[in-house]
């Protein structure tokens, strides 16, 4: 018997991008290397604002998981679908900077399947970017990418607000 990557326990079945489970546990592992490494990484958290309770709505995101896995070109990157209908995107070793060229690259790609016909969708990112510490709780930094998605979500259609990590 061959061992199937596609098919593995930390795969999303329907998108094929790793599911929240394995995501958290790179995310914790990557947030501790990057302490000792004193590298800053980001996290995005994306709302397409689709349903995944309709056939139309599964291969919508399919098609944008397939555009958000394309656009991270680092092996140490990691998307995922995250709370069903949300994905997640941990940027290891990156700064603000490198953050906004993955978001123009998602927004572009979204872009050309749009004017194509094939996909029509509004994405609503959220990110933070963040130097890790011992000090910075990781369930805070997720509350403030929320809190970032949220603010995208009131810019209109493919809002996007990326902020850097405050303590509160």
């Amino acid at each position: 018997m061959i061992f199937s990557f596609q098919n593995a326990s930390f795969r999303d079945q329907e998108t094929g991008l790793y599911n929240q489970a394995y995501f958290m546990e790179v995310f914790n592992r990557e947030w501790h290397r990057l302490i000792r490494d004193k590298n800053a990484l980001s996290i995005l958290i994306l709302d397409p604002h689709i349903s995944s309770k309709s056939e139309n709505g599964i291969e919508t995101l399919r098609a944008i998981s397939d555009i958000l896995a394309e656009q991270t070109l680092r092996s140490t990157d990691i998307t995922c679908r995250f709370n069903h209908n949300y994905f997640a995107m941990g940027l290891f070793g990156l700064d603000d900077s490198g953050t906004e060229v993955i978001v123009e690259r998602i927004k572009v790609a979204l872009e050309k399947l749009e004017a194509n016909g094939s996909l029509h969708c509004n994405l609503s990112v959220g990110g933070v970017n963040v130097l890790p510490s011992s000090n910075i709780e990781l369930n805070d930094v997720f509350n403030q990418t929320i809190e970032a998605l949220e603010l995208a979500q009131k810019e209109g259609k493919n809002g996007c607000k990326i902020s850097q990590y405050q303590i509160h």
